[in-house]
């Protein structure tokens, strides 16, 4: 959930504290009466309707409690053949998006009725498109034409946020406060996610088959959905290759009779074809990315009642209700020293130990960490952009932006490697304020400042990051020529349309600049699980219950050029006297053997 219930819209609901500015609370009453009313329409019409069903017809599902998965597939619309590249092809809806959503609750694609119209309109098909061009970007300086020869791979890895796994059952959830405006409280793809994953995960690790193995993947928070253990777990899991993953929560559930066959049967995952790095999002320190953890929200969370909606299983559809529903102390909230012990303890492969974290890590100032990913060439530093206070927007404190995050900067620059930075939150969705809309926090940092300290250091050349679930590339300008400043890669989500990755290659040039390749990655579906979730995210895409979020030709498939910083020269110079001369962004992604 992006731009939902956090501050003092969460008051109102009795989560948490409020600002007293009147025209604060008016606005979030607003909000509130809205959501609800989605809420109670929601209810209204999946119940009234099951209800009569039920009455004419006795059992009119057969004993199902979900469609079978190959009876929602639309006719005479065959899956388009693999192509993980979209330099080589890419994935594309066959109808045209909506420009106004209906705000009515039974054309939510969650649930039954919604679904049915949007498949009407035929918002469930895409086909195969055209290849996507490579930008070649030089808003930070560097010569027009790129060098015909000489340039070397310096990094190649994969960056991907938003999983957002949830566990669907949740008393946590918001499930019927979901709306175009306050999307996120439910999708309609969610059970499907920890499949599409996998699936991504094994069109990564095939891919790297017909080159050069991926060397690490940074995932850039929102792993899990409402900070839950259980959630943390699935994630795990899923990114490790378990064998037997179960993500179900509450009642053992099985929709559809039989194995393999719905959403909440067990399944074998494919491990990460790399070495993965976490950061922390708000969605795994809060609930529902919104709200800080307190003992009743702790209490809520492994408790038996729901107050504002969880999937029900035991429902045609699973639609979410408020009301009873089965405990389960494995929903547990966790907090920042909870989620690093869960790393660590994890399993060492793929690896590495701890997913970044040490095991002296102090989490006093936000679950933070610094890498070198590449040693001696590439170092990762990463930032808990969290706002400890609750609210989606993130927060950087003066104490560690002062403090730890200054030093970890000056020795990068004295020990003369290349820099990226990776948080969850942009700077574009960093402010100074409590809890987003409340009272500026006195040692809070604003986003301005921000990116002119990092943009000083100028052997910092990228900041990956996620949050606004958006496909986008953004360059932060430095002072002048000395300090060009860095490039702000933002990698869209997995938990909605277009659900991709972005493959990511270091270059050297040997003209005195680097190139950074990113290519966006479309996971190929192999099974009708892995072909539902993208269908379904498509459908809250293009019936616009969900924000738009696939950017523009400059934001996909780019060459960002930065100037070689003199710090980082001899470094670079020597690591790329023995790195590959093959560009996997220009071969393996471009189909080349």
């Amino acid at each position: 959930m992006k731009r939902v219930i956090g501050g003092c819209f969460a008051a109102l609901l009795g989560l948490t504290g409020c600002s007293s500015d009147p025209e604060v609370l008016r606005a979030d009453a607003g909000a509130s009466d809205a959501a609800f009313e989605v809420g109670v329409d929601v209810v209204a019409d999946r119940g009234a309707a099951d209800d009569e069903a039920a009455v004419d017809a006795g059992d009119p599902h057969g004993g199902l409690l979900l469609p079978r998965c190959e009876d929602t597939e639309p006719a005479g619309s065959p899956e388009p053949a693999a192509v993980a590249s979209t330099l080589v092809g890419s994935l594309l809806p066959m109808a045209t998006r909506v420009m106004t959503p209906s705000t009515l609750a039974r054309m939510n694609p969650v649930f039954e009725t919604g679904e049915t119209a949007y498949r009407a309109m035929s918002f469930d098909r895409y086909a195969r498109g055209p290849a996507a061009t490579r930008e070649r970007r030089l808003d930070l300086g560097g010569p027009a034409a790129a060098p015909a020869a000489g340039r070397r791979s310096l990094a190649w890895f994969v960056a991907f946020s938003d999983t957002q796994l949830a566990d669907d059952e949740s008393p946590a959830r918001y499930g019927t406060l979901d709306s175009p405006a306050l999307s996120g409280a439910i999708r309609p793809q969610e059970a499907y996610l920890p499949r599409a994953m996998t699936a991504m995960n094994r069109t990564l690790r095939d891919l790297a088959q017909g080159g050069r193995a991926f060397q690490f993947g940074v995932i850039a928070g929102d792993c899990a959905d409402s900070g839950q253990l259980n959630e943390l777990q699935w994630f795990m899991q899923a990114m490790n290759g378990a064998a037997g993953i179960h993500t179900d929560s509450g009642a053992d559930d099985d929709p559809i009779p039989g194995p393999d066959n719905d959403p909440k049967d067990p399944f074998d995952g494919v491990a990460f074809p790399a070495p993965w790095y976490y950061v922390p999002g708000n969605h795994d320190v809060m609930v529902v990315g919104t709200v800080a953890p307190t003992d009743a929200l702790r209490a809520t969370a492994i408790g038996a009642s729901s107050p504002f909606g969880a999937r029900d299983y035991t429902q045609w559809y699973a639609p979410p209700q408020r009301g009873a529903t089965r405990a389960d102390p494995a929903r547990r909230l966790l907090d920042r020293a909870d989620i690093v012990r869960a790393l660590r303890e994890g399993p060492a492969t793929p690896g590495p130990v701890g997913h970044g974290y040490p095991a002296a890590a102090d989490v006093a100032m936000g679950a933070n960490w610094v890498n070198d990913v590449v040693p001696g060439v590439l170092r990762l530093i990463a930032i808990d952009t969290s706002d400890f206070t609750g609210g989606s927007i993130g927060m950087i404190k003066r104490a560690l932006f002062d403090g730890w995050l200054r030093a970890e900067l000056e020795r990068a620059q004295t020990d003369g490697v290349l820099v990226m930075l990776a948080s969850h939150h942009p700077t574009t969705s960093i402010d100074r304020r409590l809890e987003e809309i409340g009272a500026e926090v006195a040692d809070a940092v604003s986003a301005a400042e921000i990116e002119a300290r990092v943009a000083s250091y100028p052997n910092v050349v990228a900041w990956l990051v996620g949050h606004e679930h958006d496909v986008r590339v953004r360059p932060v300008r430095g002072a002048d020529a000395a300090h060009p400043g860095y490039w702000e890669v933002q990698s869209g989500s997995i938990a909605d349309w277009p659900n991709q990755a972005r493959a990511i290659e270091v270059v050297a040039n040997g003209d005195g600049t680097l190139s950074l390749f990113g290519t966006m990655i479309d996971y190929a579906a192999t099974s009708c699980m892995e072909r539902r979730f993208r269908r379904l995210a498509m459908m809250d895409y293009l019936s616009a219950w969900e924000a738009s979020h696939v950017g523009t030709a400059l934001d996909r498939n780019v060459e960002l050029v930065v100037p070689l910083p003199a710090a980082a020269r001899l470094r670079v110079e020597a690591a790329a006297l023995t790195a590959p001369t093959r560009l996997e962004s220009e071969t393996t992604l471009r189909g080349m053997r």
